[in-house]
């Protein structure tokens, strides 16, 4: 079935240009895209196998995919999130950071209503995702400026609530008991993870290793901040039923203070709760860090990297050899590499 887009000849779409020509205007074309579409014939599909993308591409921060676009989607919709992901396109995609479009430009561009367009735009204005200027008839179209994650004074906050505070202190590992918490109760919080994703219809055949290794990681950060299991399986099962649509189980980060909440008397509510948004904080904080020093990590030398990763994984096995611990490696690699880390990295931790 052939589809033709409907356009005028000024707003057709060229889907071949390199995205990193500086030159390149997406919004003026000279020949009209049709698309055909094919379904492949028989039970057996040809196999798909993974390419490497070194050529018409744009970078993007991580930190969209993996926490803006599900805040947009979860605070908004659809269409601020589409509009956000446009804007990014047409600027960063460029080489820049802000850029002159026109709401007829930019709602042939996203196929959003041109009367639409003013609401999305005032919702990532809220979320400091962007900086509007109006234009002025038809002398100077209207500018944008797009913000990273990282420059969003409302991301700062909370782009970082994908995961839980570590115990950073690994100085003192003698004097905590946490690695220990957590060999205790390995078995049952990999039965945690997949009891909670089997409720969402995740089979043992479609749960991945990766996202079972996520799921026991988010369980073992809460209890590296004092929640019993009890709370966990409490949390887990408030989640499930006030929120349908939940997809990770990393959501329980963001319940379990409205959960305690839920669960402590009238009286005792406030307080629990500006214990929670007080742990929040510092967790937040926490954790903006360990992501910036891990950025930081990954522009080193290939060569540096491994040696840094040799020596916290041995003092990680000597630790585990000495305090007989079969299990939470992983984690405690972690906590290891960002204290070597905070080490190499001191003057971004002090102006942190």
């Amino acid at each position: 079935m052939g589809i033709k887009q409907m356009a005028n000849d000024k707003h057709k779409f060229d889907l071949i240009t390199p995205a990193d020509d500086l030159d390149y205007d997406p919004l003026s074309l000279n020949k009209t895209i049709v698309v055909e579409t094919t379904k492949v014939k028989g039970r057996k599909k040809p196999p798909v196998d993974y390419q490497t993308i070194s050529k018409d591409f744009i970078k993007v921060d991580r930190n969209i995919l993996d926490v803006v676009i599900p805040f947009l989607m979860e605070k908004y919709n659809s269409g601020t999130t589409i509009l956000y992901i446009a804007l990014y396109r047409l600027s960063y995609g460029f080489r820049k950071n802000k850029l002159n479009i026109s709401d007829d430009d930019l709602a042939k561009r996203t196929g959003i209503p041109k009367r639409t367009l003013a609401k999305y735009r005032i919702e990532l204005e809220e979320a400091d995702l962007i900086r509007y200027e109006r234009g002025y008839k038809t002398t100077r179209k209207p500018e944008y400026i797009i913000l990273l994650p990282s420059q969003s004074q409302t991301f700062k906050t909370i782009y970082t609530k994908t995961a839980n505070k570590l115990h950073k202190d690994v100085k003192c590992l003698d004097e905590r008991t946490i690695y220990t918490i957590i060999d205790k109760h390995s078995t049952i919080i990999e039965e945690l993870v997949r009891d909670f994703y089997s409720k969402l219809g995740k089979t043992k055949n479609t749960l991945t290793r990766k996202v079972l290794d996520d799921g026991i990681r988010t369980i073992q950060r809460l209890l590296t901040e004092d929640y019993t299991i009890d709370d966990i399986k409490g949390c887990m099962d408030y989640t499930l039923d006030i929120k349908k649509d939940v997809y990770s189980i990393s959501y329980l980060n963001y319940s379990m203070g409205d959960y305690l909440s839920a669960q402590a008397t009238q009286k005792e509510e406030k307080k629990k709760q500006t214990e929670e948004d007080k742990k929040t904080k510092i967790r937040n904080k926490e954790i903006a860090l360990e992501k910036h020093l891990e950025t930081l990590f990954e522009e080193l030398p290939e060569a540096k990297r491994n040696t840094i990763m040799y020596d916290v994984e041995r003092l990680a096995h000597d630790y585990m050899k000495e305090n007989n611990l079969k299990y939470g490696e992983m984690f405690i690699i972690s906590d290891y590499l960002n204290t070597k880390l905070r080490e190499m990295f001191s003057d971004v931790v002090r102006n942190w």
